[in-house]
Formats: C-alpha cells, structure tokens, sequence
C-alpha cells in the first residue's frame, strides 16, 4: 500500500479528529499490542464505548486485531498512517503551488 484516495484520507482523518481515538490509536503506536480489556482500563470511557472506537479505527484500517483465546489484542498499522501523512503532503504542495501560481498573476499591489 503506497498511497490511499480522498475517501480513505477522509475517513482517517475523521477517526483519528476524535480525541478519544486519537488517544487510543496513540497509545497503541506507542505500544508493540495491547489486550482489548488493559485498552479499556486505559481510558476513561466505557468498554462498548472502546468497542465503538476500536472498530472506527480498525474500519479506517489504523489498527489490526488477532484473537488469542477468550483475548482480542490490537495493534496500530504505521504503513497505514505513513501513507495518510504521504497523502496530506501532497495536498499542502497543490495547494502552495496553486497559491504560487495565483499570485503571479495578481497585478502589483497598488494597481487594482
């Protein structure tokens, strides 16, 4: 996975715009894996609260899980957001090449 589209870049920026996701996904980078239930005596919210979070990050492709026994254990994907940052980089040089462009072709100030 080399690059993602627009749908994609918006769901994960609408994952990660939650700070309690973000908060959870943090804490899942910073971490080799961790047990659903140590994720949800981390955070200050519920467990179905968790649950729904887990699952908006993992639909956003942030997080992978694997079950082990009666356990579910969640990672973060760094690929995944490596490649969203790839995408916001582009974005920011369109748009300073777009303003670049727009103005050079503005007259001198003082000519309107």
């Amino acid at each position: 996975m080399d690059s993602i589209g627009e749908l994609d870049a918006q769901q994960i920026a609408r994952a990660l715009g939650d700070p309690t996701r973000f908060a959870i996904y943090k804490h899942l980078a910073e971490a080799k894996e961790i047990r659903c239930g140590d994720i949800c005596l981390d955070t200050p919210v519920r467990a179905p609260t968790v649950s729904h979070h887990l699952k908006v990050l993992s639909e956003a492709g942030l997080i992978e899980s694997r079950r082990e026994g009666q356990g579910v254990y969640y990672r973060a994907v760094p690929e995944r957001l490596r490649v969203y940052l790839k995408y916001l980089r582009k974005v920011g040089q369109a748009e300073q090449s777009a303003q670049r462009s727009s103005s050079a072709r503005l007259p001198p100030h003082g000519w309107l």
